[in-house]
C-alpha cells in the first residue's frame, strides 16, 4: 500500500495502471489510466485499448499530465492516493483527483 509522495513516484513508471476514484470532473470517475511517462515533474497517462479518446491523445499522445505538487497537497489512506488544491483541506471541495494505483495482477 502507497503511503506517501515518494512511494507514489517509485510506483508509477510506464505502464502502470489506476483507476481514478474521485475527481473534481465526474466524467472522469472510475476510469482506468495507464502511465506512459514518469518523471521528477510529474506523471502522464492515457486510457488503455482507447487510443483516439481525448486524454489518451493529449499532450501529443503522452497523454494527460499531472504533475507532483508538494507533499502536504497530497493524502493517502486506505490505498487511495488524492491529490488536493489545498495543503490543509482534505474535502471533495479541494479536490483535483483521488486514485487507486492496481496491482500488477489486476491491471
Amino acid at each position: 500500500m502507497i503511503r506517501n509522495l515518494s512511494q507514489l513516484k517509485k510506483q508509477l513508471r510506464k505502464g502502470t495502471e489506476f483507476v481514478i476514484t474521485d475527481h473534481c470532473l465526474s466524467e472522469y470517475i472510475g476510469q482506468r489510466r495507464q502511465v506512459t511517462l514518469s518523471n521528477t515533474q510529474g506523471f502522464y497517462s492515457i486510457v488503455p485499448g482507447e487510443p483516439e479518446h481525448k486524454v489518451s491523445l493529449a499532450n501529443n499522445g503522452r497523454g494527460s499530465v499531472l504533475w507532483w505538487s508538494k507533499a502536504p497537497f497530497w493524502q493517502f489512506k486506505d490505498g487511495i492516493c488524492g491529490l488536493y488544491n489545498s495543503d490543509t483541506q482534505r474535502t471533495g471541495k479541494y479536490l483535483i483527483v483521488a486514485f487507486r494505483v492496481l496491482d500488477k495482477e489486476a491491471a
